[in-house]
């Protein structure tokens, strides 16, 4: 007997509930003194219900958060108390981990309204404290990797805004820091070093205001009558504005 058949022995077994699953257990044992004994039949209809059991328990767990912020923090409790996790420790992990973020629904009301947070922010925040495990790692790289182009974006909130709200809730909201500890510090000390192409839209639009400043002084000192002048400049600086953010929806729009 091979040390991985033994190895899937002790973690099948150490998974199921003494109190509830005795048959099973009893099974599970014979068959590993007997491997080739009935008992096979009876394991592989005692572990589809298993799965079958999971499965509906995840459904469960599915419809909680698909509501949980419509719900006030009693029912919730109440909702994840009936739920039935002792034998599958992944589920019982995520309902603890609901449990808590429940227990601060009113912290979150306060950050909600707190003036430095944007609903931007605060829906993904609120969406990755619920999220089972495999969509929670998918939010916490979304907004820790954008590209230079979205950091370019103007109606984006900038990685400045992201950088305060995070440090605002490390300091003023610890028990909610401590539920996305590492992320929040991915924000806080990401986009400081801002991209070529914001540096370079915010060199053009100096560039040009200067230009302007500078024409508009010199037509109002020396020649009134380059008042046309002034507006072909205002022209230019509309059309260029215009031309760098085609350029970059464009880009985003590729990538």
């Amino acid at each position: 007997m091979t040390d991985s058949v033994e190895t899937d022995y002790l973690s099948r077994l150490l998974q199921l509930n003494p109190l509830g699953q005795t048959e099973e257990i009893l099974a599970r044992r014979h068959h590993f003194l007997n491997p080739k004994s009935s008992a096979r039949l009876f394991l592989d209809d005692q572990v589809l219900h298993f799965s079958d059991r999971k499965q509906q328990t995840r459904k469960e767990l599915e419809a909680i958060r698909k509501n949980f912020w419509r719900i006030d923090a009693p029912s919730l409790l109440e909702q994840l108390e009936a739920l039935d996790v002792d034998e599958f420790p992944d589920l019982g992990f995520a309902v603890s981990r609901l449990k808590q973020v429940a227990g601060l629904k009113g912290s979150f009301q306060r950050l909600q309204h707190h003036h430095t947070c944007f609903d931007e922010f605060f829906e993904q925040f609120s969406r990755l404290v619920i999220a089972a495990p495999d969509e929670a790692e998918k939010l916490r790289t979304s907004k820790t990797e954008l590209t230079d182009f979205e950091l370019a974006d103007f109606d984006l909130h900038s990685p400045r805004d992201f950088r305060r709200i995070a440090e605002v809730i490390r300091k003023e909201f610890p028990e909610l820091y401590e539920l996305e500890k590492y992320w929040l510090n991915q924000i806080a000390t990401s986009g400081k070093a801002q991209s070529s192409i914001n540096r370079t839209v915010h060199i053009l639009h100096f560039l040009i205001s200067a230009a302007l400043i500078l024409v508009v002084g010199l037509g109002l000192t020396y020649l009134p009558e380059m008042t046309v002048i002034v507006t072909l400049g205002l022209v230019l600086l509309f059309g260029v504005t215009r031309l760098i953010r085609r350029f970059i929806e464009k880009k985003r729009g590729s990538s």
